[in-house]
């Protein structure tokens, strides 16, 4: 790319959610089956230690909701501005408009790195040189949001090598959902919902938070971390639904009751002005077309039937999901280099001796929360320590 750290300038839409507070047991709880492969990295360089480096870079935070940490100015930028002093002070090279095309290994010897650097319009003008290395990093990322640079060529290098590739799908990515009610909502945003994931009548997984409607389906903070359940049924050709409860703090018991309250102190008045004490207007024409009510209805005259289909609703008004938006849009990438090929304790190739991994490449991936960010500072910490170490 034209510039460095492209990606890391638009995490957590340009604020970057550089980490979590969360202890050692929940942090790793949070990337599912593979987050024992980070203890040892977690051990080494955790939260408090990325923010002390930072500071010492004049970076300063703060402390939000859900323990996630934030530059104090809200700007990614001074993350990467602050690593990229760090970088020239040290006086380590930088190649921009470069593209790794090929690296090789032979057995005793280095590697080498070939390099196209110039214009990549039609490949014209484009020179080509090769560098060689006794060891080599590889932190490319994954394959979500590749106008960043983000392409997967890691992948594709290590493949080369001799690495085994997990699937690879998106992650953290917006849902795409069936019918027209979210284009209808689009720019609809709920707080404090409760958002399930259900196939075959089983619940899944579920969140409680923020989520938003879009043209296509739903995003938002909930959604994105329920994609990590839902994009894998989908491939697998299973039947998603997400289910959304718009009272999560309420029973159907303690809704019903509600609903009587409000339909005997206002008898005269329509359902409208009863779906304005519980929903965000523009709620109200998807819920009185989902339960076919008529708007002139006086409130006396609602049925104990109607009352019912409007508290299972309010619980669960789900849709059907049909799919995830693609890689372009995906905030990660879940699958990478199989964990059992890498060493954990110095983040280095078990295949292929010299040759290292940090970051998203690796097959480790959590929810929203700034723990993708620290487990890529620490794996990448590890192996530039093993690196430099001679380890």
């Amino acid at each position: 790319m034209p510039s460095p750290a492209l990606k890391l300038k638009i995490s957590g839409k340009g604020r970057c959610n550089i980490t979590n507070a969360a202890d050692m047991k929940d942090f790793i709880s949070h990337f599912g089956k593979n987050g024992r492969f980070l203890r040892y990295a977690f051990a080494e360089f955790f939260h408090a230690d990325l923010l002390r480096y930072f500071e010492a870079l004049g970076v300063r935070f703060k402390l939000e909701r859900g323990g996630r940490y934030f530059p104090e100015q809200d700007k990614a930028a001074e993350i990467a501005d602050a690593l990229l002093r760090k970088v020239r002070a040290l006086n380590i090279p930088i190649a921009t408009r470069a593209e790794v095309s090929g690296m090789t290994k032979m057995p005793g010897k280095d590697f080498a790195v070939r390099i196209q650097t110039g214009s990549t319009r039609a490949n014209k003008h484009r020179a080509s040189r090769t560098l060689r290395a006794g060891k080599v990093i590889l932190a490319t990322g994954g394959k979500s949001y590749p106008k960043t640079g983000s392409t997967g060529t890691g992948f594709r290098l290590a493949s080369q090598l001799g690495h085994t590739i997990t699937h690879l799908s998106p992650s953290l990515v917006p849902l795409v959902t069936k019918g027209d009610t979210s284009k209808k909502l689009k720019g609809l945003s709920l707080k404090n919902v409760n958002v399930s994931v259900w196939c075959k009548g089983k619940k899944m997984a579920e969140q409680f938070g923020e989520m938003s409607f879009t043209d296509f389906g739903a995003s938002g903070p909930v959604v994105l971390s329920l994609s990590r359940t839902a994009v894998p049924l989908l491939e697998d050709h299973r039947r998603v639904s997400m289910s959304i409860d718009l009272k999560p703090a309420l029973t159907h018991q303690k809704v019903d009751r509600r609903l009587l309250r409000e339909i005997e102190q206002h008898s005269k008045r329509n359902v409208t002005y009863l779906l304005k004490q519980l929903l965000p207007r523009q709620l109200i024409p998807a819920f009185m077309e989902e339960l076919h009510l008529v708007e002139e209805i006086p409130l006396h005259q609602m049925t104990a039937e109607e009352r019912k289909r409007l508290r299972r609703l309010l619980k669960d008004f789900h849709f059907e999901v049909t799919g995830s938006r693609p890689f372009a849009e995906a905030i990660i990438t879940s699958g990478g280099i199989r964990i059992q090929e890498i060493h954990s304790h110095t983040m280095e190739s078990k295949l292929v001796k010299g040759l290292y991994f940090g970051g998203e490449m690796i097959d480790v991936d959590a929810d929203t929360g700034g723990f993708n960010l620290q487990a890529a500072f620490s794996t990448g910490w590890v192996a530039g320590r093993s690196v430099s170490s001679g380890t």
